[in-house]
């Protein structure tokens, strides 16, 4: 069959300024390779586009290729399937919007949501009419099971992980168990992908070391409960990782085939399996790989050691990130990360020590927060001796098990426009966005308005404070170059 995959545009409303990032749709490509083996025709539609495809109103952003490109190259390719990828509430408006476009014009054709959102409100996205089936969680097999079952037009009663349309009803299938080994599956589809756009995208990037720079997933979920997060809508509490060799197999392609010469590991918890990460460094330096590469979401710094650390610089990683989330002893017992903080400090210093770049990550606005526990993560963040530190304002995510707190507080309440037994226009999951994408939620202590302040004044404080220090400390700078690309670096991050 003749498979579309599309990610749709992104829009952001208000004044929020978020700029969604320009980087592959890893899992539609894993979709779309396993889809390839299994004999299917398979089209990848990044509707996201170029940094320069964007449409700005008073009222909203629209990051994303225009309505009538879209429509083209459906038309060009002829699909007999429309798979529609929606991995954020906040951005949910986007897939039903781009569905009734093309269901408008093509009112027989097949559409199939999958992702974060719809894993977690399958029967909200159905209330949609021109959305036929959801496919939960992990989507490879199922996807491809309801593939031969329509092209034999057969009952879709026995698909596991599938929420499927009856006449009037909405049937939920059982839910499918995560697949046994992750290792079977082929690469990602990278051959379907505009890859000269996100190639085009790492040549601008401040913070990249070498470039062109690509992306790469070693592994599948995060055991972790951290109350913000929403990654268990679709992989659970399930963690899987990717053998070394597969891994180092892939990087070496991506030099061969595209010339990379970074890549950022976009794992939810690349080191949950500490032997395996150690492997995976040790099968870099055996091959003699030549690559540089960092950790933008984040590794799990209470199963780190420094041997760890100094096998992982010396493998080509030159930046890490620590998701700290709080520095307030309180928060951090509320959010789940009940490992003491002196961990991270430790490797932070460690890190420092051998060169190796650090960035840490916070929230600030969970519902019990005062100020004073915001500015314990200014402090931490100053204190802990790391590079950079980055501030977001919590955004309380209905699939996430804050959200719960918020609403039993009284603080928000998103139950009226997220209830699956009213009926939903394509302009409902666009109120749906827009109300998800306001900067910051009431909390118990603090306003919107207040945690916009406490955000300046984190990053104002944090940047004067580590500029201080630079210039006090120019030794730090130092040990961070070993050659003349980290000096080039050096003079650029530190500049």
């Amino acid at each position: 069959m003749k498979v579309m995959l599309v990610f749709p545009p992104t829009t952001v409303y208000g004044d929020d300024p978020s700029v969604p990032p320009v980087v592959q749709p890893l899992g539609l490509a894993y979709l779309g390779a396993y889809l390839e083996q299994e004999g299917h025709e398979v089209n990848i539609l990044d509707g996201r586009g170029a940094r320069e495809d964007t449409t700005r109103t008073p009222t909203h952003t629209r990051f994303g290729i225009p309505d009538e490109e879209i429509l083209r190259r459906v038309d060009d390719f002829g699909p007999d399937v429309l798979g529609i990828s929606n991995m954020f509430t906040a951005y949910s408006g986007d897939p039903h919007r781009i569905t009734k476009l093309i269901k408008d014009r093509h009112p027989k054709l097949p559409v199939i949501f999958g992702g974060s959102h719809p894993s977690e409100f399958p029967e909200l996205v159905m209330k949609d009419k021109n959305v036929d089936m959801v496919v939960k969680g992990e989507g490879e097999v199922t996807f491809a099971e309801l593939l031969t079952k329509i092209e034999n037009k057969e009952s879709l009663n026995d698909i596991l992980g599938l929420t499927y349309r009856d006449g009037d009803r909405v049937i939920q299938n059982p839910p499918r168990e995560r697949m046994a080994d992750i290792n079977s599956l082929p690469l990602p589809a990278r051959h379907l992908l505009p890859m000269d756009v996100y190639i085009k995208e790492s040549m601008r990037h401040e913070f990249i070391m070498r470039k062109p720079a690509g992306a790469m997933v070693t592994s599948r979920g995060c055991p972790q409960k951290c109350v913000f997060c929403t990654v268990r809508a679709v992989w659970g509490r399930d963690w899987a990782g990717r053998h070394p060799s597969k891994v180092v197999d892939e990087i070496e392609f991506l030099q061969e085939k595209y010339n990379m010469r970074e890549v950022s590991f976009l794992d939810d918890d690349l080191g949950r399996d500490i032997p395996r990460l150690a492997a995976l460094c040790d099968e870099i330096i055996r091959r003699k790989v030549d690559i540089r590469w960092t950790t933008p979401n984040g590794v799990a710094h209470w199963l780190l050691n420094e041997n760890l650390l100094d096998k992982m610089k010396a493998s080509g990683c030159y930046r890490l990130t620590f998701g700290i989330e709080s520095g307030n002893k309180e928060t951090r017992k509320f959010i789940k990360k009940k490992v003491p903080l002196e961990q991270a400090t430790k490797m932070i210093a460690h890190a420092n020590k051998i060169g190796l770049w650090t960035i840490c990550t916070f929230i600030l606005g969970f519902p019990y927060e005062k100020k004073e526990h915001m500015r314990d993560s200014i402090r931490y963040a100053i204190d802990s001796g790391t590079d950079m530190a980055v501030f977001y304002l919590l955004l309380p995510h209905p699939t996430s098990d804050v959200y719960s707190v918020f609403k039993k507080e009284g603080l928000l309440d998103l139950d009226p426009i997220m209830d699956p037994t009213v009926f939903k226009e394509v302009e409902d999951f666009a109120a749906i966005g827009e109300i998800l994408s306001q900067r910051g939620a009431q909390t118990k202590y603090c306003s919107p308005e207040e945690l916009q302040e406490m955000l300046t004044e984190a990053y104002k404080t944090f940047f004067k404070a580590r500029l201080k220090k630079w210039v006090m400390n120019p030794f730090h700078f130092l040990r961070k170059v070993n050659s003349y690309e980290d000096l080039k670096y050096t003079i650029k991050v530190g500049g």
